[in-house]
């Protein structure tokens, strides 16, 4: 999936990352420094890898499990690319797949992503709001995830459209979908997602809104995580790029990234697309005031006020999931029987066609 990338020199500090500490995990090597830090780290990983390879080769199709191997699927076509691995369709037994491979690596910052992908996916499938997973397949060169075949995300579709508003209606369907899906990683799961955006927002043939891709996705210690260096700069919240704030931040920096998302889809570009350079936006998240709605554009007062409050520049002001999914332009569109996301998602597609 083609997206719009930047090249960030994000400010780094000497920390330590502590997205898996946890009690017996990583919590100790904070206290260690260098090759001994480094070795706790390493070791963390491998014993968390082979929790994971144990649960591999076994796909779950229809409410049966099987044991299959990597030559029994067929690849079809390329996909697009992932945070950390490119995406092909492939059909196994005549179910279609889209298959992540990842490339194993030494590297623990690699290892990681590809630990986290694999806990959420086979964590969450049951949230209909995120891609479900059949499986996954280790190799000793890489790894391979299983999953629904999506028809497009929302970056595409907007390319696609020629960057049309999507109307008010669908995107609080949206919001909804991406809303439950996040909340229910936070409060099943203790994990903050970290890389909202359109291209990680998907959607199916009947207009199901799905989360994916969570290969930088990061363990909450008591509902924060403790790293900078992760995710897509344009859709950071502030206190994540600003090098003079404490590098602990919690679900309310999700919220920040749904909003600007918000604001694209409301637009149909990116609200810092006019800036000449990444420093500028880099500046303007930082700087400047949030790229609001305003009701004379023709958007409903509480779609202005429900983005209002995501783009809070403080993030003590910004609320969390409870108060949001509890907002009137929320709760308006999960009561809207009449939208209907794949019936405009539809009519889009034959019109381009």
């Amino acid at each position: 999936i083609q997206e719009r990338r930047y090249k960030w020199n994000l400010p780094s500090r000497a920390m330590a990352d502590r997205d898996f500490a946890r009690p017996g995990g990583l919590a100790g090597a904070m206290r260690l420094d260098g090759e001994d830090q480094t070795t706790v780290m390493q070791n963390e990983m491998n014993r968390r890898y082979e929790a994971v390879r144990a649960q591999a080769n076994i796909l779950r199709i229809g409410g049966e499990e099987v044991t299959a191997n990597v030559g029994d699927l067929k690849f079809i076509a390329e996909i697009g690319h992932g945070s950390c691995g490119h995406v092909s369709k492939y059909s196994y037994n005549g179910q279609l797949m889209a298959v992540k491979e990842m490339v194993k690596s030494t590297n623990a910052e690699e290892m990681k992503r590809i630990i986290m992908d694999l806990d959420v996916v086979t964590k969450a499938s049951d949230c209909p709001n995120i891609v479900h997973a059949y499986g996954y397949f280790i190799t000793p060169e890489k790894v391979m995830v299983c999953m629904e075949v999506m028809a497009t995300c929302l970056d595409r579709l907007l390319r696609r459209t020629g960057n049309t508003p999507v109307p008010e209606p669908i995107i609080g369907q949206i919001a909804v979908s991406v809303l439950t899906a996040l909340d229910y990683l936070k409060e099943k799961h203790h994990i903050i997602h970290r890389d909202v955006k359109p291209s990680n927002i998907l959607l199916d043939w009947n207009g199901v809104v799905k989360l994916c891709d969570f290969g930088i996705s990061g363990n909450l210690i008591q509902s924060k995580v403790y790293t900078r260096q992760a995710g897509c700069p344009p859709y950071m919240a502030p206190e994540r790029l600003n090098p003079n704030a404490p590098p602990n931040y919690d679900i309310r920096s999700d919220v920040w990234s749904v909003g600007i998302t918000m604001v694209e889809l409301s637009r149909g570009k990116y609200p810092y697309a006019n800036l000449a350079n990444e420093f500028d936006i880099f500046s303007e998240i930082m700087r400047g005031e949030p790229p609001l709605l305003k009701v004379d554009e023709g958007f409903s007062e509480e779609f202005v006020d429900f983005v209002r409050r995501l783009l809070q520049k403080e993030v003590e002001q910004r609320p969390k999931y409870k108060d949001i999914l509890n907002h009137p332009f929320i709760v308006r569109s999960r009561n809207d029987t009449e939208t209907d996301v794949g019936e405009w998602f539809t009519d889009i597609m034959q019109l381009q066609d």
